[in-house]
């Protein structure tokens, strides 16, 4: 086997692990268009600045990506911005190598982000795309080397990389000068993205009985708005489960503060001592929680006891609390989501619907295309909740999600930014018309 072939087979296996991963990932329709967009940014930026050789913010894009979204994105926006922009400049052997280079590019800005954090600064991570430029110009260098040297001795490498040095050192430049210009700005921009497509979940504050008495009835509200625009997913199988009688919830830890502290020194203390007892309970019941799963990928009151559809939905809803994705908490190739998803055309009561919109919710699945037809449409057609109002809260605001909020009977839909005063006005309007 010649070295062209055996290279393009190696070259062919990263590329196919790389989409693999990213594949394997499950990315929502909203990363799947910023990844598009971003790779076709990086691919008419290169295009744009054809007429200077070499300088292009292609690699800058490719490795900010990876930088903000993480390794399987950013390695996909350099692979795809490569093939795209070929199409203008002609493919050829050279294709994959700058596919597999600007992939890596993205995987180390992944890595930086992970090891430095993503607060880096302008310079720095202006010096970060720089590297990047050179190591792109060495990878192609070897490139040309494999691909038409004949002899493959280690003075012809050091000749076609002495020959191209000066477009070398003209990559790393641009690559600094662009980030310069635009790094952070893009970095922010991409953060604030990926924040609107992550649920983090944290301590709720104590709430006065009479705001209880206001917003309890919403309930069924949030469990339907929680579930009105997610992405749908494939159907799953899992085996019939039956319900068993609920459990106790365990006693919260309590947390004591000294007396002897300022008012504002024991409110820091206390909110300190709070978060690194909440997060280490959190760890020690995912844990738990993730042994006691039996082999059909649910979980019952007790680790050896008969599973239920009622205890699945708990830990679900658990394991996203505690940071964990509960479809990639399995036993035996079998998870909890699939439990959930197959056995929702089951569900019957209102408190099992409310139950299991909130479940599926937290494993990332959408309640309204569930098996056995919308749960959300029908807990709102049923006699004991048509009359308690629904009110969404979300950043979209484009005229199709309100049509699609309307047709799964939201009475408010109420768009960010907004004011606390004006909801909890316009919730207890709604609750007195309710009455």
């Amino acid at each position: 086997m010649s070295w062209e072939v055996a290279s393009l087979l190696i070259l062919a296996l990263a590329l196919a692990a790389g989409f693999a991963w990213y594949e394997r990932s499950e990315p929502g329709s909203r990363m799947l268009a910023l990844v598009a967009t971003l790779a076709a940014l990086a691919a008419i930026g290169r295009i744009a600045f054809a007429p200077l050789p070499n300088i292009k913010p292609t690699t800058d894009i490719v490795l900010i990506a990876g930088f903000a979204l993480g390794g399987a994105p950013g390695f996909v926006v350099g692979a795809v911005a490569a093939l795209a922009s070929n199409l203008v400049f002609g493919q050829g052997p050279w294709t994959p190598w700058q596919m597999a280079a600007w992939g890596l590019c993205g995987l180390l800005g992944a890595l930086i982000g992970r090891v430095c954090g993503r607060d880096l600064g302008r310079v720095p991570l202006a010096l970060v795309c720089g590297a990047a430029g050179l190591m792109f110009g060495a990878i192609m260098d070897a490139s040309i080397w494999v691909t038409y040297s004949g002899q493959h001795t280690l003075d012809q490498y050091l000749a076609t990389a002495g020959t191209s040095l000066p477009f070398n050192i003209a990559h790393a430049a641009g690559n600094v000068v662009f980030c310069l210009a635009f790094g952070p700005v893009l970095v922010r921009a991409l953060l604030r993205y990926r924040a609107r497509l992550e649920v983090r979940w944290s301590d709720a504050p104590a709430i006065a009985p009479a705001a209880l008495a206001v917003l309890g009835p919403l309930l069924v509200a949030a469990a339907v708005a929680a579930a009105v625009l997610l992405p749908a997913p494939a159907p799953a199988q899992a085996p019939a489960l039956t319900p068993a009688p609920n459990i106790e919830r365990p006693a919260l830890p309590r947390i004591g503060i000294s007396a002897g502290r300022s008012p504002s020194a024991r409110a820091r203390v206390s909110t300190s001592a709070r978060a690194r007892v909440a997060t280490s309970a959190a760890a020690r019941a995912a844990a738990y929680l993730a042994r006691a799963q039996q082999s059909n990928g649910a979980w019952g009151e007790s680790p050896r006891s008969r599973t239920t559809y009622m205890h699945t939905s708990w830990v679900a809803i658990g394991l996203a609390a505690a940071g964990r994705d509960p479809r990639r908490v399995q036993r035996g190739g079998n998870s909890g989501a699939q439990v959930l998803w197959s056995g929702a055309r089951r569900q019957r009561t209102t408190a099992d619907l409310e139950r299991t919109i909130l479940a599926l919710a937290a494993c990332g699945l959408n309640p309204r295309r569930a098996p056995g037809g919308d749960l959300t449409a029908r807990l709102r057609a049923r006699s004991d909740t048509q009359a308690i109002p629904i009110i969404m809260i979300t950043s979209r605001a484009a005229e199709k999600h309100r049509n699609q909020a309307q047709l799964a009977g939201v009475d408010m839909y109420l768009t960010k930014p907004y004011r606390e005063e004006d909801l909890l006005s316009r919730l207890r309007g709604l609750l007195t018309k309710a009455a």
